[in-house]
């Protein structure tokens, strides 16, 4: 059976981490799938690979035309008879709800991508929405959890958990040599508060302190609390020693030249970068809070430190210098812990299994 499946997203932006998965679902699913996309972002840098991963896609830039977009969402369900709609983040919900109520013969499957749930008028739209979604799907058991707690209705709903999957980052470069005289700390993360990277500065300031001035951090990623690192990592005298690199393509470039990854967001619905660095076989220091100790098991794949305790994340980085064969050894392990538990190929098959389960 050929099923129709019409993805509603955001934008293209791949930098996010529901686009990606979004392409690989695209990309290796044996189903039609059709992409709706409510804003261009980022159209010039991935759309593309939407397009050769096999996608028809449709653009609706309609800022928050709710009707706009329904009309257009309607020609298309119509044209090409979707089977099944699968959405996320709170507008498309609202969109892709609102075409269940038009079209009740649709599935409808709710991806939550992360733990944080609206509040307000948002949250009251939700609660009268959900009792018509065919499936939920969490990333986690923590995003499960938090989500459960918010709309205590969703405990008795078709729900599943679905890890996320990944690939090994691509690679533009042939040869990367590291920095011998450097220690590098790489983390891919938005510069937002929840994002907690203002730790890994608080770590770098202790880290100095201690001796190991051979220690970099590099931040890929970019956000509203770029400034005010900027400003403190001036006032701490940190500018050889922590790098904001902003948005970064070859993310996987990054990873070649990296000694350690770390990732201190505390409400981290699942974490795809910490997946990359398990499978670039380095050894990892992720916050013990929110999916992280879903993905990595303590002293056997990583170390899960007190995400606000500075003392720790610089303790467990001095403990991976000061112990190379400890931290081979981790990173071996959380390579084939990867290589088992989140593969792309295991998150396309579950999604599958719940379109075929949800069709028959």
């Amino acid at each position: 059976m050929n099923t129709k499946i019409l993805y509603i997203l955001p934008s293209y932006n791949k930098f996010g981490g529901t686009p990606k998965k979004t392409l690989d679902l695209i990309k290796y699913s044996t189903n039609t799938c059709y992409l709706y996309v409510w804003t261009n972002t980022y159209a010039a840098e991935f759309k593309q690979e939407f397009v050769d991963a096999g996608a028809c896609i449709y653009e609706g830039v309609y800022g928050r035309n709710i009707f706009k977009h329904i009309f257009n969402l309607l020609k298309i369900i119509k044209r090409h008879k979707i089977d099944i709609i699968q959405s996320q983040f709170f507008f498309g919900e609202l969109l892709s709800n609102i075409l269940k109520i038009l079209k009740p013969q649709l599935k409808l499957v709710i991806a939550f991508v992360g733990a944080i749930s609206p509040t307000g008028y948002k949250k009251r739209l939700l609660k009268l929405f959900y009792h018509r979604v065919d499936a939920f799907v969490y990333i986690s058991n923590y995003v499960r959890s938090e989500k459960v707690k918010a709309f205590p209705s969703l405990d008795k709903a078709r729900g599943e958990v679905i890890y996320n999957g990944t690939n090994k980052p691509y690679i533009t470069l042939n040869n990367i040599e590291s920095n011998q005289d450097k220690v590098t700390i790489l983390c891919v993360s938005g510069l937002s508060k929840i994002k907690n990277v203002q730790i890994l500065i608080d770590c770098m300031d202790i880290l100095l302190k201690k001796g190991y001035d051979q220690v970099q951090f590099l931040v890929a990623g970019d956000g509203p609390e770029r400034a005010s690192f900027e400003i403190q990592i001036q006032q701490k005298k940190l500018s050889n020693n922590f790098i904001l690199l902003g948005y970064q393509k070859n993310i996987g470039n990054l990873y070649k030249k990296t000694n350690i990854f770390v990732h201190p967001c505390y409400v981290e619905g699942f974490g795809i970068a910490v997946v990359e660095a398990m499978l670039e076989e380095k050894p990892i220091i992720v916050a013990n809070a929110g999916a992280m100790p879903e993905l990595v098991n303590q002293n056997k794949t990583g170390l899960l430190v007190d995400p606000f305790v500075a003392k720790e994340w610089a303790d467990a980085i001095i403990k991976f210098i000061n112990n190379p064969d400890y931290a081979k050894t981790i990173a071996t392990n959380a390579k084939q812990y990867a290589e088992t538990y989140f593969t792309v190929k295991q998150f396309v098959d579950n999604y599958n299994k719940l379109y075929k389960a949800l069709l028959n």
